[in-house]
């Protein structure tokens, strides 16, 4: 059996005096979710705690996150059955990355004391492949050759064009909300342009021409531009997009320690 430390509160006896808390190992688990997360690395951290002396039996037991900018967090934490014989438990904190820093303090507090541990967030960014195809506006012109064959015109032009990265039509590209994963641009490239005609396989060239800028959110209006340059000829071209994001979590309100 575990307890969810959301409000961190148990109405029980509490422990003997002077009896602080204190941690004596800790283990990274795997982030969540699974699907926006590398292994220990994603918006949610999770760490196991031992713990000894403290639990539901001290109704002043918490588990507070202290961010950079003294933002005062309650995280999620998961505390199971004492060892056999023994005052100490594992204690599994969910700590979020809300945006504000990479080292965050995890406090342990009871009516006899506390236990601060320091967290170094592990949440790298990562890289979403999405093939990417569009009209070439103006293409598909066709020159006549003095035998009368059609040939392809060669001279190049080019055109800005953007994209919309699925992320940006889903909730990551929502406005944030409480424990909602979202995205957070940072750069943008692409690789293996195709551009098509009847001629067969013509080549041209696709650059970012509007940067995305780093730590803005992945939504319906802050999409990557491009420069397409291409020969008249083509009607259509398709290349890899590389769009690199990390993933936040929205911060909960009511988890916000004001006092």
């Amino acid at each position: 059996m575990s307890w969810l430390l959301a409000a961190a509160f148990w109405p029980a006896p509490g422990l003997a005096a002077g009896s602080p808390p204190q941690v004596v190992a800790r283990t990274q688990l795997s982030a969540m979710p699974a699907n926006l997360s590398v292994g220990q690395a994603g918006p949610f951290n999770r760490i196991a705690f031992d713990v000894e002396r403290f639990g539901p039996t001290d109704p002043s037991s918490a588990v507070t996150c202290i961010y950079p900018g003294e933002l005062r967090y309650r995280c999620d934490a998961a505390v199971g059955e004492p060892e056999a014989g023994g005052t100490k438990r594992r204690v599994i904190v969910t700590v979020p990355d809300l945006g504000r820093g990479k080292r965050v303090v995890v406090r342990f507090s009871t009516s006899q004391g506390r236990q601060d541990a320091i967290v170094e967030l592990a949440n790298v960014p990562q890289v979403v492949h999405e093939i990417e195809s569009m009209p070439l506006p103006g293409g598909g012109q066709v020159a006549i050759g003095s035998t009368g064959a059609p040939a392809p015109i060669l001279q190049v032009v080019s055109h800005k064009s953007t994209t919309t990265p699925a992320m940006a039509a889903s909730s990551l590209g929502a406005a944030p909300a409480c424990d909602q994963v979202s995205a957070e641009w940072v750069g943008t490239s692409a690789t293996d342009p195709v551009f098509q005609s009847q001629f067969g396989a013509l080549n041209g060239s696709i650059v970012p021409s509007r940067p995305v800028t780093p730590g803005s959110r992945v939504q319906p209006d802050n999409l990557p531009e491009w420069l397409v340059t291409f020969p008249l000829s083509a009607t259509r071209m398709q290349f890899i997009a590389h769009y690199e994001v990390i993933y936040r979590v929205g911060s909960c309100p009511q988890r916000i320690i004001r006092d």
